[in-house]
């Protein structure tokens, strides 16, 4: 069914990006219609195309929009979302709490985010003060299937931030009592929360124990939730360091959560190991009781109307597709890692631009004063020298920073390779750089030199045959007048420029200077480029 009505939205989108044609629109203008009548019907919607990481925002927004037409506008929602790890028990919590049918199986059963819409009974609506409950269920996050990919955790991170900014309530589920392992997630959402100017929520978060059979569980890990706390606050004060703000901002500024009362320790659904197992009766009353703290949390929340909620979606969605720093990374302390190498890689970086651009200072003062043509050669060796020790001396400035261990330097040592191509990278662009200035300013330079003796040149012709025109006058015996002096120079000096050789400017083929410049700055980029 879920493929079936991807397809559908698939389908939608691609006729509504053709140019106006009434066929093509009129054959699939009825789908937002009957996919609303499934939603009211209890069949779940895809949210997030769990394949292409991509919300469909068209057919959604046309979806929503129609069965916000079709309630009469009586359509206050509040959003309930589940977080957690793969196969940790997300679609089961929610299929028990609200009497739904989530795809439930072993490993990667939900693939991106579905949500489905829960009519609140007349009798609930003034208390809870919203016609529909919508709730969101997510795919488990750091799945084996999307280990090995490279952008896994970039993945996860803008999954995890979407849901929880959409939601009221998120319900963290956690297997068993260990709530480290969505730790990194967490404090990934705070720091997208805090870069992310857009989102002005405070969402609620309650995070889900499964598999705890212990009574006494919640006393015990008493100590365990408070430091949870207290490591997630000092991840939010180190995102805060990094995004300029106020340093002694927590957690709780950013998130609605209390670790005594938004913690839930649920025991296992089986008595023993499946299929034979018998339930067992405490998971559905520990969800019950769940539940019914849920409804009134819900009481507290402020709802939003379907249009309002598609407006949030849009600017939410936008929001995440631009931000592209955190979600690169594990957690804040990687992040925060990796921001103060960056910025010791500009102190690097504008220390080898300045010591090279005071060296092309001088050499161009070289240049400019002295009277013989200069060697390009020489400069050219010269600068071949200067650059490669600079770029030596600040890989040795990386090397040493590395072994410092300061910073938490070891979490970023993967990113070493990417800063010594980057320093590489430095060194060629600033030797092409400094390369065509000292090539201008030996051109120029020829130039000047080639103008002086084409002037001096011209000068004794014209020297030469004035002093033939004052010996010529002599030998007349006659006085000239003034007029025909004139005319005698006026003469000669027409004749004399009419002999003198003007090349005028050579033609220069710009297009062929352009294309080999292009070559020269593309061919590091890829071997294809050095054989065209």
């Amino acid at each position: 069914m879920e493929h079936f009505m991807r397809e559908m939205g698939q389908l939608y989108e691609a006729a509504c990006s053709l140019p106006d044609d009434p066929e093509s629109h009129q054959q699939f203008k009825t789908l937002p219609s009957i996919v609303a009548d499934l939603l009211l019907d209890g069949f779940p919607l895809e949210l997030v195309d769990g394949d292409a990481s991509n919300i469909p925002v068209r057919w959604v927004n046309d979806v929503l929009t129609k069965l916000h037409e079709k309630v009469k506008y009586k359509s206050r929602v509040l959003v309930v979302t589940v977080l957690g790890v793969q196969s940790t028990g997300k679609s089961t919590l929610l299929n028990t709490m609200f009497g739904v049918q989530f795809a439930v199986s072993s490993g990667r059963c939900t693939r991106g985010a579905f949500m489905l819409l829960i009519r609140v009974k007349e009798d609930l609506k003034e208390e809870l003060n919203c016609d529909f409950i919508l709730v969101i269920d997510t795919e488990g996050l750091k799945s084996p299937e999307l280990a090995q990919l490279e952008d896994s955790y970039e993945h996860d991170n803008e999954l995890a931030t979407l849901v929880v900014g959409l939601s009221d309530i998120t319900i963290i589920n956690i297997a068993m009592e260990n709530s480290t392992e969505m730790k990194d997630i967490l404090q990934i959402v705070v720091h997208a929360f805090l870069r992310m100017k857009e989102v002005g929520k405070k969402p609620n978060c309650q995070f889900v124990h499964q598999n705890v059979g212990d009574v006494s569980a919640y006393d015990k890990n008493m100590r365990d939730r408070n430091k949870l706390l207290e490591q997630l606050n000092e991840m939010t004060q180190a995102a805060a360091r990094m995004e300029k703000l106020d340093p002694n901002i927590k957690l709780t500024d950013v998130m609605e959560y209390d670790p005594k009362h938004s913690n839930w320790y649920i025991p296992g659904l089986w008595h023993g190991i499946p299929p034979m197992a018998p339930v067992n009766t405490g998971y559905s009353e520990s969800v019950y009781e769940f539940k019914k703290s849920l409804i009134e949390v819900l009481k507290s929340c402020k709802y939003q109307t379907l249009p309002e909620f598609l407006e949030w979606v849009g600017s939410l969605w936008k929001a995440v597709k631009y931000e592209n720093f955190s979600f690169r990374f594990r957690n804040i302390r990687v992040a925060e890692a990796y921001s103060n190498l960056c910025v010791e890689y500009g102190k690097w970086e504008w220390d080898f631009q300045k010591h090279m651009y005071n060296w092309l200072a001088t050499a161009e003062t070289r240049i400019s004063n002295t009277s013989n043509q200069s060697s390009k050669l020489e400069f050219l060796s010269s600068l071949k020298k200067e650059v490669t020790s600079q770029e030596e001396t600040t890989l040795e400035k990386l090397t040493k920073y590395y072994e410092s261990k300061e910073g938490h330097v070891n979490l970023v040592k993967s990113y070493r390779a990417t800063f010594e191509i980057s320093i590489k990278t430095l060194r060629i662009e600033i030797e092409n750089s400094v390369t065509n200035k000292l090539t201008a300013a030996i051109d120029f330079q020829k130039g000047m030199k080639k103008e002086h003796d084409v002037n001096e040149k011209h000068k004794a012709i014209l020297e030469e045959r004035v002093l033939q025109l004052l010996a010529e006058c002599r030998k007349k015996n006659k006085d000239l007048s003034e007029e025909q002096l004139k005319q005698e120079f006026e003469k000669m000096w027409e004749e004399t420029v009419k002999g003198l050789n003007f090349k005028g400017l050579e033609k220069r083929n710009v297009v062929f200077n352009v294309y080999n410049q292009l070559r020269k700055q593309l061919k590091r980029h890829g071997g294809g480029v050095g054989r065209t």
